[in-house]
């Protein structure tokens, strides 16, 4: 038997790119690609623009997760896909995380690597 979920938790997986964002509700299966706009990539860092990208991401939350009038809790993985060699340092690590955050995730969580399934995501989710 697996664990349950928090009773109002949505979990979404965003896979990061330089100047897109492609956000996935895991339970509605719902994507939102967001590659338009200012750019919020610099030559050096996926994330050098913090409040660009933040606005982007809290549009995509907006727009995946289900309307209700109580906001669901949301669990949100970060997956940086480019600029990502030797791994991420504890700073992009932390914007990753902050990034999140301030988008309006409760929990979150980082990932590098290939690109995860829906099951493969919900397992991380389990194991945090």
């Amino acid at each position: 038997m697996s664990p349950k979920r928090p009773l109002f938790s949505i979990t979404v997986y965003v896979r990061i790119w330089r100047n897109r964002l492609e956000t996935r509700c895991i339970e509605s299966g719902e994507v939102v690609t967001s590659a338009s706009g200012e750019e919020f990539s610099t030559d050096r860092l996926l994330v050098g623009r913090f409040k660009v990208a933040e606005q982007r991401l809290r549009d995509a939350f907006g727009k995946v997760l289900p309307g209700r009038f109580i906001r669901p809790s949301v669990f949100a993985l970060m997956h940086p896909v480019e600029m990502v060699e030797g791994g991420l340092s504890e700073v992009e690590e932390r914007v990753l995380l902050e990034l999140a955050a301030s988008a309006g995730a409760r929990r979150y969580a980082t990932h590098v690597g290939a690109e995860l399934s829906d099951d493969a995501v919900l397992q991380m989710v389990r194991q945090r």
